[in-house]
């Protein structure tokens, strides 16, 4: 059975998806850049769970790093692009090269990856998540160029699953809002359901999308946030 990459997957949210697919009975790719011991951890969880797993390195701060990266996949039934960086900063103070590496990491490389496994995923009649944030129809003052960034890749989802409608390849978002692991969780403001997604609610949501029962959506974009956003 061909995998589901996840990128990113070796902690947090990542880690929490891979293991969530793979108690689901998917195959997992876990994708890593730093972190090999312990995408070698979350390898080693999944297979426990009964599946096959794997890890592989990818460094996505450059478009070489991420052409690279796809010379190493071949066949593939599902893609999670749950990598990404994260700044906090006003629009103001945020550098040129900042939006650079950011747009670089958050939207020109889902872009990349999709196209680059895109007949396999034509040829499995797969299924594609892109990772956002909630809220996007609101004003972020501190973390405006990772909002930009994901605000493009929601535009870039919806787009892409009309388009691949017609070849049975699905392309859906999962947005949290603030999730248990969020670095800047201390400067949350009044959470509507007075506590921040558990990872685990993120993860099924994600695992939502790859049930053959739920096919038939695309072009979505399901908010995991408790109201924060609305």
């Amino acid at each position: 059975m061909n995998p589901i990459l996840v990128t990113g997957g070796a902690k947090g949210f990542g880690a929490a998806i891979c293991k969530e697919l793979a108690a689901r009975g998917h195959d997992i790719m876990v994708h890593f850049r730093k972190s090999e011991k312990e995408a070698a951890s979350i390898v080693a969880a999944c297979k426990e769970l009964g599946v096959n797993a794997t890890k592989i390195y990818g460094d996505f701060s450059t478009p070489d790093g991420v052409n690279a990266f796809l010379q190493q996949i071949a066949d593939i039934k599902g893609l999670v692009n749950n990598v990404g960086n994260y700044l906090i900063a006003s629009p103001s103070k945020t550098e040129e090269n900042d939006w650079h590496a950011l747009f670089q990491t958050n939207f020109f490389t889902p872009i990349s990856l999709i196209q680059g496994i895109l007949p396999a995923l034509k040829k499995e009649k797969g299924a594609i998540v892109n990772i956002g944030v909630s809220g996007l129809n609101r004003a972020l003052i501190n973390a405006t160029a990772y909002a930009t960034t994901k605000s493009a890749l929601l535009f870039y989802t919806r787009s892409l699953a009309k388009e691949l409608a017609s070849d049975l390849v699905t392309v859906n978002m999962v947005s949290p809002g603030f999730l248990e692991t969020a670095v800047d969780l201390d400067q949350a403001p009044k959470l509507p359901m007075k506590r921040p997604a558990t990872l685990q609610e993120g993860a099924e949501a994600v695992a939502f999308f790859f049930e053959p029962r739920n096919h038939y959506i695309t072009g979505q974009n399901i908010e995991v946030a408790g109201g924060f956003g609305l």
